[in-house]
This record gives structure tokens, C-alpha cells and sequence, in this order.
């Protein structure tokens, strides 16, 4: 059975080195990593770029904006998912104000200007403050070499997430996780996402945002509990 992982806005499939087992596909979304963009982003096209991947029913594991891609994935192309895990990235339907803003200030500072704030969002002071940090150097190397317009356009893409009046049907085992002192995906928020989803399971892993970049241990456990159950089915 294959499993696929979907990576946050701006970092790319290296970022589930020590995470994901030797036989997933890692894909990186168009725009990051080695795949080019065409034309405008948008969820649901993005959705349709990873289907192409996926040649019998996968489990889709997503981090962040991955998370939400994989959302779009499953409800797109139920005949494709076999499960799902969605960690720190929920349905929407917040309205799109603070993302569209973050696609507005990305094109006026860049990606220098946009990296302080992006980091302090993604990690724990802890590691900020850590000389050499292996995630936060992979973030930061990551996110500067970036185009901030293919950035910008994920944050806009982003303002028009929402599946939220979907949740209730789907019908494939679930695992919403949250970082336990994540600041974008707080625990009570992504407890809420999950009680909207048919027998999701929920966990909370020790982490901010960028979970596997601080608990990638912590991380794989949580995966490999979920495919533990889906297997069991």
C-alpha cells in the first residue's frame, strides 16, 4: 500500500527525511522543490497534480498547507485515498483576510522580509535560539530561496480553502493531528476540526507548527499508529 506525503507552504519533500519510510512518494508541490509552476495555484488544481501519483487507493499524510491539499485530494478523488492524516492544517472557512494579507506583504518585503515572522509562527523559541538547529536551517535555507510570488499565490490559494459543510461525508479513516503548542493550529482548534470528521482520530504530539522539523520521532509514531489502525480495518 503506498503512502504519499504532502509538505507545508514554501519547504519541500526533504522535509520528511527521518520521517517517512524509504518506499512513500515525497512529492514536492508545484512551485517548491523541484517542480515547476504553471499557471495560477490553486487548491484543487494541486489536488489533481498529486492524484496523477497516486495509481491505487493511498494513505495521504499532509503537514500544514499539505494538510489541506489533502483534504482537496480525498474529496477530489475519493477512489484514490484509502486514509488520511491531517496534521496542523484544517478545513477553513475562517475568511480569507490574515492570508490573503500575508500574499500581499510577500510581494512588497520578499522572502528576506517575510522569514522572521514565518519562523517565529513555525517553531519554539527553544529552537530559534538554538545555534545550527537542523529544522530551523533547513526552514531558512528553504524558504530564501523561494519565489516569493509562487509563495504568495499558496497564501492567496489558501484564502479559498474551505470544506468545511464537506467533513460529514467523508468515509475513510482519519487522524487529525496538532502540535501541542502549535500557534497556527492551536489543540482546541484542531480538536474542533476533528470532531467534524466521522470517526476521526485525534492526537496531540509535542511540537509547534513544524512538528517533524522538532519531533520527527514524535512525528512517524503518530503516522505509524494511524496506518497501524487503517491496516487493522
Amino acid at each position: 500500500m503506498t503512502t504519499v506525503y504532502l509538505h507545508p507552504i514554501g519547504l519541500d519533500r526533504e522535509i520528511w527525511a527521518g520521517v517517512a519510510p524509504d518506499d512513500a512518494i515525497l512529492l514536492d508541490l508545484p512551485g517548491h522543490g523541484s517542480a515547476p509552476v504553471a499557471g495560477p495555484v490553486s487548491f484543487e488544481g494541486v489536488a489533481d497534480y498529486v492524484a496523477k501519483y497516486l495509481e491505487e487507493p493511498s494513505d495521504v499524510v499532509g503537514l500544514s498547507v499539505g494538510a489541506m491539499i489533502a483534504q482537496h485530494v480525498l474529496l477530489r478523488h475519493p477512489e484514490l485515498v484509502r486514509s488520511v492524516v491531517l496534521a496542523a492544517g484544517g478545513p477553513g472557512g475562517g475568511g480569507g483576510s490574515a492570508t490573503n494579507e500575508r500574499a500581499q506583504q510577500t510581494r512588497e518585503v520578499g522572502m528576506a522580509g517575510m522569514l522572521p515572522s514565518t519562523l517565529e509562527r513555525w517553531f519554539t523559541a527553544e529552537a530559534l535560539a538554538t545555534p545550527g538547529h537542523p529544522g530551523v536551517a533547513y526552514a531558512t535555507n528553504r524558504l530564501l530561496t523561494d519565489d516569493p510570488e509562487v509563495f504568495a499565490s499558496y497564501w492567496e490559494a489558501m484564502s479559498n480553502h474551505d470544506v468545511v459543510s464537506q467533513l460529514g461525508n467523508i468515509n475513510v479513516p482519519v487522524t487529525v493531528i496538532a502540535g501541542s503548542v502549535d500557534k497556527s493550529g492551536p489543540v482546541p482548534r484542531m480538536q474542533q476540526f476533528a470532531e467534524l470528521i466521522p470517526g476521526a482520530e485525534f492526537e496531540v504530539v509535542d511540537g509547534p507548527h513544524m512538528i517533524p522539523l522538532e519531533n520527527a520521532d514524535g512525528f512517524a509514531a503518530a503516522v505509524n499508529r494511524h496506518l497501524e489502525r487503517v491496516n487493522q480495518r
